[in-house]
């Protein structure tokens, strides 16, 4: 019987790196020089997300990125859910948990514990840059 349990739990284990990278979608285009077309139907996803929540107090789900590099024209799209977005800052808390949160607060001049839960800000656009050498776009759904 112990063997049977054994086996299981070593299953289960080689299991978790599977499910983990089915629900991380991330993919990398080279050779965009134009990525107005992406960034166009991203807009258009967020406008209709808005459009069905104007107060945005649905919950969110899924954390999308956009982000498009000038200098190498890339163009990476990024998709996960947000329980996995949650997991990662909890141990990035953790493990900076010796350092003084003002240092990054002051640094990065973002308020960390807000970011510890995202979905608390409801579908839609979180942020949105347009430089001259990149585009990014990070929004919930």
């Amino acid at each position: 019987m112990k063997k049977e349990t054994r086996m299981i739990q070593a299953l289960g284990i080689l299991a978790i790196p599977f499910f983990l990278t089915a629900c991380l979608s991330v993919q990398v285009n080279e050779g965009v020089h134009d990525p107005t077309p992406y960034f166009d139907r991203a807009h258009q996803e967020i406008r209709d997300i808005e459009r069905s929540d104007p107060r945005r107090e649905g919950r969110a789900h899924e954390l999308c990125l956009l982000i498009h590099d000038g200098d190498s024209d890339e163009l990476i799209r990024l998709k996960t859910p947000l329980w996995m977005v949650q997991a990662a800052m909890d141990i990035g808390a953790e493990s900076a948990g010796h350092h003084h949160r003002s240092d990054y607060e002051n640094r990065y001049e973002v308020d960390w514990r807000s970011l510890r839960n995202l979905g608390q800000f409801g579908p839609g656009l979180l942020v949105s840059v347009d430089d001259e050498q990149s585009k990014i776009l990070i929004w919930l759904r």
